[in-house]
């Protein structure tokens, strides 16, 4: 028996015809410009302007809503659960990393790279609001997926290792977060332009050699000696990234009584600072 698809001209000459006789209901009306969307978030972001970066994700996560972009809408979310982690909004940041997570698992995401690394910033998100156990968990599932699916030398991969090596340490599983940093270091190591990273591994190891009792100040003070020759590598770039991570790590300098040192990497930043 014909169906009238079988002989009705389809009106786009770019397509089969199938989606305008038979149209999905759950289909979105449109599409957010989720690349222009980000781009101006980061230059509202460069210039400090917190409430208009608020502004304009809540914007346009209503606009992917309405137009039942759900795709866009995961990639809006995806981006609030950074930026109110970073702005210490607990309360918007939970309810953000609640909506991502939810939708991930709707879009059928939760098993793949893509979802996986919503998974890894909302694990994030979640443990700089204090909500250790309930990152761990996420952190788990989305490691079981960066291992099944990308290279073991995969950047993404240290990213991980190193984030849920921190949530370790709040928890006091101090062998585990040893084992992740030492783990993001084997990756780190392997790749250009990561000097940054290794620094700032070296430091969280040393707060973790601290803790551990099995540890020496020997153990400390050649993580320490390795993060800042690390920053102050000759190799590495003196941007305004390099500036950030020298300001990071400072304070820990200081610290564990190498003040000259954390001196110094203030100095380096605020001359980086000063040129750019």
């Amino acid at each position: 028996m014909l169906d009238s698809f079988d002989y009705k001209e389809p009106r786009c000459a770019f397509c089969d015809g199938k989606e305008f006789y038979y149209p999905d209901s759950n289909a979105p009306k449109g599409r957010i410009p989720v690349d222009r969307v980000t781009a101006k978030l980061d230059a509202l972001l460069g210039k400090k302007d917190y409430e208009g970066a608020k502004s304009h994700l809540s914007y346009w996560l209503k606009e992917a809503e309405d137009l039942g972009d759900e795709r866009g809408a995961l990639a809006i979310l995806n981006e609030m659960t950074g930026f109110y982690r970073k702005t210490a909004m607990e309360k918007e940041g939970l309810e953000a990393v609640e909506k991502a997570v939810a939708l991930c698992g709707k879009l059928a995401l939760d098993d793949c790279v893509e979802g996986a690394t919503v998974l890894l910033n909302s694990a994030t998100a979640l443990h700089s609001f204090g909500k250790t156990e309930k990152a761990l968990s996420l952190y788990g599932k989305a490691a079981k997926i960066y291992e099944r699916d990308l290279r073991p030398d995969d950047a993404r991969l240290a990213g991980l290792y190193n984030n849920r090596a921190t949530s370790y340490a709040s928890s006091g599983m101090l062998a585990e977060a040893e084992k992740g940093y030492l783990d993001a270091l084997k990756i780190l190591e392997k790749q250009e332009n990561s000097l940054n990273e290794i620094a700032v591994t070296y430091v969280n190891l040393a707060h973790v050699y601290e803790a551990d009792g099995q540890k020496t100040f020997f153990d400390i003070k050649d993580a320490l000696e390795k993060a800042y020759l690390y920053l102050t590598d000759e190799k590495t770039k003196k941007d305004a990234y390099n500036a950030f991570m020298c300001e990071k790590c400072a304070p820990s300098f200081d610290y564990f009584g190498y003040g000259d040192k954390g001196e110094d990497l203030l100095t380096r930043a605020k001359e980086i600072y000063e040129r750019t």
